[in-house]
């Protein structure tokens, strides 16, 4: 969750803010491998840098014949204030700033293909997050090709997602290795890293033997089991711990010599939460949401990893290591953004939780490409984690003394900020406050908008058929509105992304007195078809009538004492609530707004 999301979240709380890709998944059936791993990797804490060797396969299973390599190498991003990242962001992010004496970098310093011809690198970018290897021979369809790397890698101090903190004492690994792009449309996708842009990856296998301290505890990334073998202690005080991983995309890992742990059982998945031993408090909140969440999902969208993974970790990480705190990563994300000391009646730490454990789901299995269309993640991911704040927490992020403040009201907040905003674009299309808006708020209330509508059935069948036909499919816009069309009908789909993907327009229904009755109007670009009730003045009666698009405004003629455009708030991106319903007698509490 971006930076901008979380301040937004505090003020709420406390001022009341071409290739080919699989297009269906059976059932527990594997994705096939087409980038798999195995690296031996040593970490020094006290330089804070990996040295490994990594041996990478890529199996072409395009149509199209695969003439070089892109790898990515995201640490170079952080390797001083002149990045394209750096530039983006700033210095700052999460709330933490960039230690210039302490930058991050990833080099590959030798390459070779199997046989043991030395290849080339080029840089792609000029700060060296992309970089080409040309090949002596395309990779034909259906072929693979694998590469031996050599690298170190220098962890920066914390402040975005990745790094060191806790004098030293505390790791959280992520895109710390060379990782290719993805081979699709005859062409590698791969950009520049952008600092709004998160990953895009192909699934395979990983095998990791990772060399630390004897003292220190790893967590990491595990589908079908934490090790495959037991750590193996070595003669200079470290110990070799071997992870594995399958049908994943990509290899992410903590560690401390302070992590304490938590365990429970959901269903047969293992859950680990770590967290360092000052942080209990915080672990047991983390824990109880997390496994008051996983059932939820599973239920709405389908078995959590397809039922492949068995695993699931969390990562509790250290107060002044909050930047690494908020992410998602294949069986394991983090919390700890904001630090600790947060009441219980302030729920942001639970949002965080059900946050990231919904990316497990759209992030992680379903893999859409989050530099080019990150709404399809973060947005189906917010909505998610609105569905479990409701049913966990009856929707309160904020509850203290009788004054209460749902996540949607947070989201319609957010939203009011930049309504006319697509939720359609690349990742850097956005500045870093209309980010939020494309790629969190309007779309968590645009798909709540559509679940009120269908209603809750309707929308199940939707979201579990999208699931589990796009389970490891890296699905396009395209294909989710081709499943909505399929579910929920054509014209569902046609104002979801017409005018909420694509459009940039908004919606204020108003209802006004006009006599004894009533005038309701639209304003704004945005139509979503809805309802209107009017309550009759003599006999005392309620009629509801539907208001269509072909029908920018409607005369009410007769008595009324009470006219509600939209009811029961179903379209909760309508900029105004207050406005919606009229009485004779004044009641404004049911339109206020925060209650939605």
């Amino acid at each position: 969750m971006k930076l901008s999301r979380w301040l937004l979240l505090i003020l709420c709380c406390f001022g009341l803010l071409y290739g080919a890709h699989p297009t269906a998944a059976q059932e527990n059936a594997p994705p096939p491998d087409v980038a798999s791993y195995t690296i031996n990797v040593r970490y020094a804490p006290d330089t804070h840098t990996l040295t490994g060797d990594e041996t990478a396969t890529y199996h072409n299973r395009t149509d199209a014949p695969i003439p070089d390599l892109v790898f990515h190498l995201y640490l170079n991003a952080f390797q001083s204030t002149t990045t394209r990242w750096m530039q983006e962001a700033g210095t700052v992010s999460r709330g933490f700033r960039f230690d210039p004496s302490a930058p991050g970098r990833l080099r590959i310093t030798a390459i070779t293909l199997a046989d043991g011809t030395a290849l080339s690198l080029e840089p792609v970018d000029a700060d060296e997050t992309l970089v080409r290897a040309a090949l002596p021979h395309p990779v034909a369809p259906g072929d693979s090709v694998t590469v031996h790397i050599a690298f170190t890698a220098q962890l920066p101090r914390v402040f975005a997602r990745t790094g060191w903190a806790d004098d030293g004492d505390f790791v959280m690994a992520g895109q710390w290795f060379p990782k290719f792009g993805v081979w699709e449309n005859g062409a590698w996708n791969a950009y520049p890293f952008h600092a709004n842009s998160e990953f895009y990856a192909d699934f395979g296998h990983y095998d990791v033997s990772l060399t630390l301290p004897s003292d220190w505890i790893v967590a990491s990334t595990a589908s079908t089991g934490a090790a495959t073998e037991e750590p193996r202690a070595n003669d200079d005080g470290t110990t070799t711990h071997t992870l594995a991983a399958a049908h994943v995309i990509d290899f992410a890992w903590a560690a401390s010599p302070h992590f304490r742990e938590m365990r429970a059982d959901v269903g047969g998945i293992a859950v680990r939460v770590v967290y360092p031993a000052k942080q209990r408090a915080m672990a047991r909140r983390v824990l109880a949401a997390t496994t008051g969440a996983l059932p939820l999902y599973n239920d709405w969208y389908g078995p959590y990893g397809k039922g492949l993974y068995a695993h699931l970790t969390v990562v509790v990480v250290p107060r002044d290591a909050g930047g690494a705190g908020g992410m998602e990563y294949p069986t394991l994300f983090t919390v700890g953004a904001l630090g600790g000391g947060i009441p219980r009646g302030i729920r942001l730490l639970e949002v965080e939780t059900v946050h990231e454990l919904a990316h497990q789901w759209f992030q992680s299995v379903v893999a859409t490409n989050e530099a080019e269309n990150p709404w399809l993640d973060e947005g189906f991911t917010d909505y998610s984690a609105a569905r479990a704040m409701n049913a966990l927490y009856d929707g309160a992020i904020f509850d203290y003394g009788g004054w209460r403040f749902s996540y949607l009201a947070m989201q319609r907040t957010e939203y009011q900020a930049f309504p006319n905003t697509t939720m359609a674009g690349k990742a850097w299309d956005f500045d870093n406050l209309r980010y939020g808006v494309a790629t969190y708020a309007k779309p968590s209330l645009a798909l709540t908008t559509v679940e009120r509508t269908v209603g809750e059935t309707a929308m199940r069948d939707f979201l579990h058929t999208y699931f589990d036909r796009y389970a490891f499919g890296h699905p396009t816009p395209d294909d989710v509105r081709a499943v909505m069309t399929e579910t929920l009908g054509v014209d569902v789909a046609a104002w979801f992304f017409d005018g909420l993907v694509y459009g940039d327009g908004t919606l204020d229904a108003q209802a006004t007195w006009a006599g004894d009755g009533a005038t309701l109007e639209r304003r704004g670009d945005l139509c979503i078809p809805t309802t209107v009730s009017i309550t009759r003045r003599t006999p005392q009666e309620t009629e509801t009538h539907p208001w269509t698009c072909d029908v920018p405004s409607l005369a009410i003629e007769g008595t009324a004492k009470m006219v509600e455009i939209d009811p029961h708030n179903a379209i909760v991106l309508d900029r105004n609530l207050a406005n919606n319903g009229i009485r004779r007698t004044p009641d404004v509490a049911p339109w206020l707004g925060l209650a939605v």
